[in-house]
């Protein structure tokens, strides 16, 4: 892969790219196309900005610090600045910069795409408090959103930036924040719009156009439409809504009339086409407004809750597993009681069983029928910790042992192995020792239309060759020393075969200690993050990785944060 050059976030001179920065200007895996042809550049699923050419693997990156609230849309065909119909796959990549600018790339471009200014917005700021999302916020609740974006797939043009604004005290996250919205059609004259609330949810038709946001105000769920007007009354609740947050949908295809939310603890079904909210189908006991005290899953049919209970004198740790019907047609019903702590839940696209995973003793996978039945065992690691990615038919599963230290704020991980089983319990590939599944992988590309709304994985990554990397996470002030992916190699499953691929390629010694991240790219490019104890959605504290998951020795190292 080739740098083209890094690119600067900020100013006028955002239009152009820096000429003669430093850079590895080796060969790539391919010719530069030129000018002439039309491409559909790969954009990043995550915190950065940057692109990169499946084709000629060039790349590049804008500098970090000098933008915050990145969001993306990487769906359908049409420009989403320009409005015109490409007949090929667009996408787009907008954020804050440090200048008060918000600036967007046009992931569509005939030659190397360069960023433009969205709006006359010249006061956002990149601070922390006004940027990141959820409890990564001091003093935030799980619901805060420092930005939210919603992508029109019916009329792209009208994509919808929100962004916060410091109000008279000059600090995000109080009462008199103020909000702003941009859409990605708008000129660098054209003026921002202030709206009433921070979205915490959208509605949209049914081919992915925007129709309108839900909002909290005071006691009251409201729908207001596309332009932040005609509210509409969901339902009222006995007092001021703190919390809420729209709870997973399971389907593949089309965009949901109404959908099972929780609102301070209570699950409800809140109904955008008939306004109305229903009684509480599920009260989660543990939830505080900076903890849902639950993890969730969704199939096309159904919402999942797994709740843990600790233990309790001679009462052991367990867990209850509950569904909740999408259509809300009546209060959850248990599934399943474990005597064990469940740390994750997933029904894979395309899959008929609920998979979890679950700790006290041992890490195990487990799992149990859509239809019904008893639980199964579907992997058990070798530690007392782990994490999982399934598939319709398999799991990828990671294990390690933890050793917690309360009074020296340790916490130590180590012994960490990965491997494969099929779901029917089958072993695929057995443990193998230092090495680890990254959290993500490639999924397969997004269909010709707009109204699919997931894909199944396509390929898994796995990091061979482990070393101990520590850093402090300084939320709770722990130093974290595990088994991380600094200096490990990377090689690529394809969930076709679940067996090994291509050798991607080599990481550097770093302070890296987790992949993450999910791409789609036809070409096979994409772009994966590193993190470690210290990461937040601030893009300092992560790193950057360009990787095609067909071609051998094409691992890039992006950015040097870790």
């Amino acid at each position: 892969m080739r740098r083209i050059t890094s690119w600067i976030a900020l100013g006028a001179a955002t239009t152009t790219f820096l000429v003669g920065c430093g850079g590895d200007y080796h060969d790539g895996y391919g010719d530069n196309g030129g000018g002439d042809e039309l491409i559909s550049f790969v954009g990043t699923t995550g915190v950065f900005a940057a692109w990169a050419d499946s084709a000629t693997g060039e790349y590049a990156a804008a500098s970090v610090g000098s933008y915050a609230g990145k969001r993306q849309s990487l769906h359908g065909s049409v420009d989403f600045l320009t409005g015109q119909d490409l007949m090929q796959p667009a996408g787009v990549e907008i954020y804050k910069t440090s200048d008060g600018h918000i600036r967007a790339i046009d992931l569509a471009s005939y030659g190397e795409p360069r960023s433009q200014q969205i709006s006359s917005e010249s006061a956002a700021t990149v601070d922390a408090t006004c940027s990141l999302t959820g409890t990564q916020v001091t003093g935030a609740d799980t619901d805060y959103a420092g930005v939210y974006f919603a992508a029109d797939l019916q009329a792209p043009m009208n994509s919808a930036y929100f962004y916060r604004l410091p109000g008279a005290d000059g600090s995000c996250n109080t009462s008199d924040d103020v909000v702003h919205l941009v859409r990605t059609g708008m000129s660098a004259t054209d003026a921002p719009i202030t709206v009433s609330a921070m979205p915490v949810a959208t509605v949209r038709s049914a081919n992915g156009g925007i129709t309108g946001f839900v909002i909290k105000s005071g006691a009251q769920l409201v729908l207001v439409d596309n332009n932040f007007a005609n509210p509409v009354t969901l339902g009222t609740f006995s007092s001021p809504v703190g919390v809420a947050i729209a709870l997973p949908v399971g389907t593949v295809q089309g965009y949901p009339t109404a959908q099972l939310f929780l609102v301070d603890g209570n699950i409800v079904r809140v109904n955008y086409a008939s306004p109305a909210i229903s009684a509480p189908l599920y009260t989660i006991p543990g939830f505080t407004p900076t903890s849902n005290g639950a993890s969730f899953a969704a199939s096309p049919s159904a919402l999942y809750v797994a709740v843990n209970t600790a233990a309790n004198g001679g009462t052991p740790e367990s867990a209850t597993l509950s569904s909740i019907p999408a259509d809300g047609s009546s209060v959850a019903s248990v599934v399943a009681t474990e005597a064990a702590h469940v740390d994750s839940l997933a029904f894979p696209v395309g899959g008929t069983d609920l998979v979890w995973g679950e700790t006290t003793p041992t890490y195990t996978v487990r799992a149990i029928a859509q239809s019904g039945g008893s639980p199964f065992t579907v992997a058990t690691g070798g530690g007392n910790g782990g994490m999982f990615l399934a598939t319709a038919t398999a799991v990828y599963f990671t294990s390690w042992t933890s050793v917690t230290d309360a009074t020296a704020m340790t916490v130590t991980r180590t012994s960490t192995a990965s491997g494969i089983n099929g779901l029917d319990g089958s072993i695929i590939q057995a443990p193998l020792a230092n090495s680890t599944f990254a959290s993500g992988g490639e999924e397969q590309p997004w269909p010709d239309d707009t109204t699919t709304t997931a894909t199944p994985y396509v390929t898994m990554l796995q990091v061979q060759g482990l070393t101990h990397v520590s850093a402090v996470d300084a939320a709770n002030g722990y130093t974290y020393t595990v088994d991380g992916v600094s200096g490990g190699t990377i090689v690529a499953i394809p969930t076709a075969t679940n067996q090994p691929g291509v050798t991607i390629g080599t990481l550097s010694t770093s302070n890296t200690m987790w992949l993450t991240g999910t791409f789609r790219d036809a070409g096979h490019t994409g772009f994966i993050e590193g993190t470690n104890a210290a990461s937040t959605a601030d893009p300092s504290t992560r790193a950057l990785y360009l990787i095609n998951t067909l071609q051998p020795n094409t691992l890039e190292r992006i950015t040097n944060n870790l």
